[in-house]
């Protein structure tokens, strides 16, 4: 028994625990109260580890499933039994699937006073796993509840075109739920059986995902089997046997002696044998001509023999558990592939938002020392050298507008951008804007055809950020017109809406380019484009923009005749429409 001293500094626990990579913790009493966590518990779930001793480990796993993990805690100080490998859910987006195995510690009067929580981060293959189970306890224990209401014959009967049925709808349809639904209406061949399932995964690895009941009293005994009986490759049942042989087995004669060869274990035999075990029929499941795993029906001690009529309807349900069980491992790698995405994602956003903030200072310096420089503060400067000064200005501030586009993607993609949303007259913001880039119009020989826009016109949104989104439609209509051509602005609106456009006459856009330009790092090519071409963020993060101003970012255009984007905002207060 482990003792609250023990979990001091100069306990042997922490001595055994606090440095492995292993995340562990210990709780005391009936609130679970956290006396004791390792560095890799406390890096898990509180990276500066502080305030953790004295709180309920619930409170300490608040971005988890607290509900369930409650109940674990609870069902394992109150039986003593140990629950291993179980699945924690997340609340939040951030919040990480856990898998925690509890193991109580009993004083010597059978009494809990201690629990031994260790958590770690769920791979693809236990998301898997934990899924399957789910599907495949949901599936029994629904089917073995059904069975008491029935006699065999009855059943037997109904279910024939039930399970025919029920086989053809489960064959149609590819959404979980249903398949769940269909699941929970199956019935199992005779009174009073219980089931075991196993599964073989990728590696060739035999598993024990359950062991259902229909009897509550019996499942108990059933639960704290878990994880002390598992199938092995000499049993004369289950999936070993399975393995051995092309079909459906079973096992009306000798079934003490395969219990027995079977069990591995004299305390799980004993129990097995108190729980009572009769005829034992395994049936295989089979997934596109593999073999992923088998369930045995077990029957009690005084039940008949396996009829033809029972194989045969094991058999169906079989063929039905094993496309649920498909669908819940593919939708369980479909979560880890999500889950890997994210978490790549988020890393990915931290590096660009910290080196961008590490490029800012450098290149600041760099435009600092230019201006100095240029006032001759250090001595006079030739005329040569002031075109050399101009140049590097000028490269100094495009490469701090990347940066800048880098971070400002960083902060729209992790969700941390704040919009001031306020109501603001769209010419005033139009001509703001404008005014910014007519110097490059001028540079660039474009005509510009004015600002078409009602002096009245009011949008809700942040007035910022949309100069911002309109100085880059700008200088793109800028960049992408040849010498000669022209650039347009016009707003417009509706009783909902308030439209700003700007519309050129440049190179254009393909139509199968037409969505990919908002995705980031895209770039539409053309013979205008300079060295300075930038890295393809500005429609990606003014897209962005629009759209957490509740507003929008789309375009027309054809190939070599122009493009049209238009930035879409709710109206403010007292619109004209047009």
């Amino acid at each position: 028994m482990l003792a609250d001293a023990e979990f001091t500094a100069a306990g042997s626990f922490e001595r055994f625990v606090g440095h492995i990579p292993a995340a562990f913790a210990v709780t005391r009493g009936e609130r679970h109260t956290l006396v004791y966590a390792n560095a890799a518990f406390r890096a898990l779930v509180a990276p500066n580890g502080e305030g953790l001793s004295g709180l309920p480990i619930a409170e300490v796993l608040a971005v988890q499933d607290v509900r369930g993990l409650r109940l674990l805690l609870d069902r394992a100080y109150r039986t003593g039994v140990v629950s291993r490998d179980r699945r924690i859910e997340p609340v939040g987006e951030t919040a990480m699937l856990l898998n925690c195995t509890i193991w109580p510690d009993v004083n010597a009067n059978g009494d809990t006073e201690h629990l031994v929580i260790e958590l770690r981060v769920a791979t693809q293959a236990e998301l898997t796993m934990g899924l399957q189970r789910e599907v495949a306890e949901r599936l029994l224990l629904s089917a073995l509840r059904e069975q008491d209401a029935a006699n065999v014959a009855e059943v037997s009967r109904r279910s024939a075109s039930h399970l025919a049925a029920e086989s053809r709808r489960l064959g149609a349809s590819l959404d979980e739920s249903e398949t769940l639904e269909a699941i929970a209406e199956m019935a199992l061949p005779f009174v009073g059986a219980w089931c075991i399932v196993d599964t073989l995964d990728e590696n060739d690895a035999m598993h024990r995902l359950a062991i259902v009941h229909p009897d509550s009293a019996k499942q108990a005994v059933l639960d704290e089997l878990e994880g002390r009986w598992v199938p092995e490759h000499d049993d004369g049942f289950g999936l070993p046997a399975a393995l051995r042989s092309a079909g459906s087995l079973v096992l009306a004669d000798k079934v003490d002696e395969a219990l027995g060869s079977s069990a591995h274990d004299p305390d799980v035999y004993r129990a097995l044998r108190e729980l009572g075990v009769g005829p034992l029929l395994t049936v295989p499941l089979v997934i596109r001509e593999r073999l992923v795993g088998a369930v045995t029906f077990v029957g009690n001690p005084e039940d008949r023999a396996f009829t033809p009529e029972d194989i045969e309807m094991a058999e169906d349900l079989a063929s039905r558990s094993a496309m649920a069980l498909d669908r819940a491992r593919l939708y369980g790698e479909a979560i880890a592939h999500k889950a890997r995405a994210e978490a790549a994602n988020q890393a990915k956003n931290e590096f660009l938002g910290m080196m961008s903030h590490e490029l800012r200072t450098p290149l600041n310096a760099i435009g600092g020392y230019v201006e100095l420089m240029d006032m001759e503060l250090h001595g006079p400067i030739t005329d040569a050298q002031r075109i050399d000064l101009a140049r590097i200005r000028s490269n100094q501030r495009y490469l701090m507008g990347l940066v800048s586009d880098v971070l400002n993607f960083t902060k729209v993609g992790s969700g941390k951008l704040v919009y001031a949303l306020d109501d603001f007259v769209v010419a005033n913001a139009v001509a703001n804007a404008v005014e910014l880039v007519e110097p490059l119009i001028a540079q660039r020989e474009l005509t510009f055809d004015g600002i078409a826009c009602t002096p009245g016109l009011v949008a809700r949104g942040d007035q910022e950020k949309v100069s911002q989104i309109l100085v880059n439609l700008l200088s793109n209509a800028i960049k992408f017109t040849p010498p000669g051509g022209r650039i347009v602005i016009d707003c417009s609106a509706n009783s909902h809406t308030v439209r700003m456009r700007v519309s050129d006459t440049g190179i254009g856009i393909a139509t199968d380019k037409l969505e990919i330009i908002f995705d980031p790092f895209v770039q539409v090519k053309g013979d205008s484009l300079g060295p300075q071409a930038g890295i393809g963020l500005g429609l990606a993060i003014s897209r962005s923009l629009a759209r957490g101003m509740g507003g929008d970012l789309t375009v027309e255009s054809t190939l070599g005749e122009g493009a049209r984007f238009a930035v879409t905002l709710p109206c403010g207060i007292d619109v004209p429409t047009s």
